[in-house]
């Protein structure tokens, strides 16, 4: 096995958690937010049920087309067909304060998962080169203010979001993409995620070592085999000195 240079971590429910809330709840109100901004504005007449149905049918059928291709859909070009829909005006101003109003639901009740400030200041000090790699509709923007909110930006050298790379997770496209900024091989790179399929099996059909970051709840029964398993951040180093040998 050759020496492993590079750790590269997903984002929600590894260092960030983002489910502090169920994503039903947080679609709720992430629709009368962004009804209220539209209606504030005076863009819209409709009513509120009729909007919040017309913005559910859209985002479900356009996951729905993501989960088959593995190409990632942007909130930012969904929201173009919801105003299409709804026959809206919208000018650019109003169109970035839409998407701000949906979004800050979700930003609000987003917490640091404990150690992983720590975890990050260890593998930099020891050398290792530090990527991200993480699914999102969201426009970058919003989560490199999160990253810099909980002072995880300074030490990631790569940070990746399928919204702008085109691909998610499990795409094998999204994690070269990752390594090949890193200037890394797959076999000198360990991937941590809590998804088995998205992100141990993702990154270990390129080539990776992966470890799976528990989460209590989550769906683990599909037959994928990560190299280990921790359930804090903390298990983190230990682990991977005793993987690399040390």
């Amino acid at each position: 096995m050759k020496r492993l240079k590079a750790v590269i971590f997903d984002m929600g429910s590894t260092l960030i958690e983002f489910e502090n809330s169920s994503w039903v709840v947080l679609g709720e109100k992430s629709a009368h937010r962004s009804y209220d901004f539209l209606k504030d504005k005076g863009l819209i007449k409709l009513d509120f049920e009729l909007y919040a149905s017309i913005l559910k049918n859209l985002v479900s059928s356009a996951f729905e087309i993501s989960e088959q291709n593995l190409e990632e859909f942007r909130f930012e070009d969904l929201a173009k067909d919801v105003f299409k829909e709804l026959h809206l005006e919208i000018r650019d101003g109003d169109y970035t304060g839409f998407l701000d109003a949906y979004y800050k639901p979700v930003t609000e009740q987003v917490t640091l998962i404990q150690g992983s400030v720590e975890t990050l200041k260890y593998f930099k000090g020891e050398g290792y080169k530090l990527g991200l790699v993480s699914n999102t509709i969201f426009p970058d923007r919003f989560h490199l203010t999160e990253l810099k909110r909980f002072r995880l930006f300074p030490y990631l050298d790569s940070i990746l979001f399928s919204s702008e790379v085109g691909y998610k997770k499990p795409h094998p496209q999204i994690f070269l993409h990752c390594l090949e900024s890193l200037k890394i091989e797959p076999e000198e790179s360990l991937f941590i995620g809590d998804k088995l399929i998205e992100d141990i099996g993702g990154a270990k059909n390129v080539g990776m070592k992966a470890i799976l970051k528990y989460k209590e709840g989550r769906d683990y029964t599909a037959s994928i085999v990560p190299d280990g398993m921790v359930k804090n951040l903390s298990e983190l180093p230990p682990l991977v000195r005793k993987m690399s040998g040390e």
